[in-house]
C-alpha cells in the first residue's frame, strides 16, 4: 500500500514537471530550441516511472514498499527542485536574457 507521503509528493512532481515540460515544448516556438529542454523533459519521466513502479511492487512484502516508497518520494522531491532550477535558468537565458 502506498504511503500517503510518497503519493502526494508523485503527484506533486508528476503535476509540476507535465506542466512545465508542456510550456517548454509551447516555449520552443517563441524563443528557439535550448538544449536544457531535452534535460526537462527527460526528468518529467522521473515520476511517471516511479507512479508506475510503486503499482509494480505492490504484491511485495511491506518492507520492500517501505524502502523502495522512501527512494522514490526522494528523488521526486529531487526531481521538483530539478525542475524549479532548471525553469528558472531557462528563463533568464532564453526570455529575460540577463545571463553574463
Amino acid at each position: 500500500m502506498e504511503t500517503k507521503t510518497f503519493s502526494v509528493i508523485t503527484s506533486t512532481s508528476m503535476i509540476l514537471s507535465l506542466t512545465i515540460a508542456a510550456l517548454s515544448i509551447i516555449g520552443v516556438a517563441f524563443t528557439g530550441f535550448y538544449p536544457g529542454i531535452i534535460v526537462l523533459l527527460l526528468v518529467a519521466l522521473i515520476p511517471v516511472a516511479s507512479k508506475f513502479y510503486a503499482k509494480k511492487i505492490i504484491s511485495k512484502s511491506n518492507a520492500f514498499q517501505r524502502n523502495y516508497y522512501t527512494t522514490l518520494a526522494i528523488i521526486n522531491l529531487l526531481s521538483i527542485l530539478v525542475v524549479l532550477w532548471m525553469t528558472f535558468v531557462i528563463v533568464h537565458d532564453r526570455v529575460l536574457h540577463d545571463c553574463c
